[in-house]
């Protein structure tokens, strides 16, 4: 019954599937209680609604300056309205790359909560505080933010100039074919997406050494603070920049693609993602897509989450949660655990 599911499945879910099979039958004298992906609920990261906004891909600033000029985004904005050859989009089928943004947004607010929260005259000289916001910063910075540009840079960024950047590519769906103006916008359109991973990852390096020196203990207490106040800074200087990438990518990136790009070829991208990030990374990452998607609430973002995601890797995220996730993530969530 696996091999004729399978047949009809893609790479994606065979991979995930053929692995799950290898660990259930690994752990085939344990008991495994499995609760539906759909009843876990995330220790939520509200401390404003501007958290919940950022998740769902509004609010304030989120699609408002992107970095984009006038001319380049109604260039774009007339190709995606046009008619002519593809009134029927595509379905869009990369949600993991949306959802892995979604899950770094998340994640970089929580963290900027545990640098105000260390930051409180109440909570001053807390060790175990400061150990657990270095863990925390080189869980974001290091892990999430880290996966979500590795593929960006190897992946996303090459699948972006082949799909939008060539006239071949966007040619057939343009009136009379000339696509010069239209490309020429795309080019621009990805040239602003990787500066903003540039100064992203600028900004995480110096947000993960000043985190990583606030929980060295030879420092006084004075300094740490200091050192909290540039965490925080540079959270919020994190968020600045991710913020205008996540509206590119909803208001321009995702329709573009759903445009041009066939289904089947967007499946075999999902393929390759799944490759570059390998299995054991991938469990983490799907735990924190799965409560990015839940916190906001969004019940299209449920169900395609549903839909996308197989189901033996959606009744198994409860036990990565705990033994995966909570060991390498739960410092997010320190002195919340208890006020959730």
């Amino acid at each position: 019954m696996l091999v004729g599911t399978m047949r009809n499945a893609s790479l994606f879910q065979c991979l995930l599937s053929l692995f799950l099979c290898q660990l259930l039958t690994a752990h085939n004298h344990e008991e495994l209680t499995i609760a539906s992906a759909a009843s876990a609920v995330p220790l939520p990261c509200r401390s404003d609604d501007a958290a919940v906004d950022i998740i769902r891909g509004g609010g304030n600033g989120i699609f408002g300056d992107d970095g984009i000029d006038m001319k380049t985004r109604d260039t774009i904005l007339r190709f995606l309205d046009s008619s002519f050859k593809g009134a029927d989009d595509y379905p869009f089928h990369i949600q993991g790359m949306r959802w892995h943004f979604m899950s770094l947004l998340r994640d970089s607010r929580r963290l900027e909560r545990l640098a105000k929260h260390l930051s409180d005259d109440d909570n001053e000289g807390d060790d175990d505080g400061f150990v657990a916001l270095e863990q925390a910063a080189n869980y974001v910075v290091n892990f999430n933010m880290a996966g979500f540009f590795r593929v960006q840079t190897k992946l996303f960024v090459h699948f972006l100039r082949e799909h939008l950047c060539e006239e071949d590519s966007i040619g057939p769906f343009i009136e009379g074919g000339n696509a010069m103006a239209e490309t020429d916008a795309f080019k621009k359109l990805v040239s602003q997406v990787e500066e903003y991973r540039v100064q992203s990852q600028k900004i995480g390096r110096l947000l993960y050494e000043r985190a990583k020196a606030a929980s060295n203990s030879s420092n006084s207490l004075k300094h740490k603070q200091q050192l909290l106040g540039d965490v925080t800074r540079s959270s919020r200087q994190l968020l600045d920049q991710l913020a205008p990438l996540r509206s590119l990518q909803e208001t321009l990136i995702v329709p573009a693609i759903s445009r041009v790009v066939p289904s089947k070829v967007q499946k075999s991208f999902n393929n390759k993602v799944l490759l570059n990030l390998g299995l054991l990374e991938s469990r983490l990452h799907l735990v924190g897509m799965h409560d990015a998607v839940w916190e906001s609430g969004i019940e299209d973002e449920k169900k395609k989450f549903v839909n996308e995601i197989p189901y033996v890797a959606r009744v198994m995220i409860e036990r990565w949660r705990k033994s995966l996730y909570i060991p390498k993530a739960g410092a997010l969530d320190y002195g919340y655990q208890n006020s959730a």
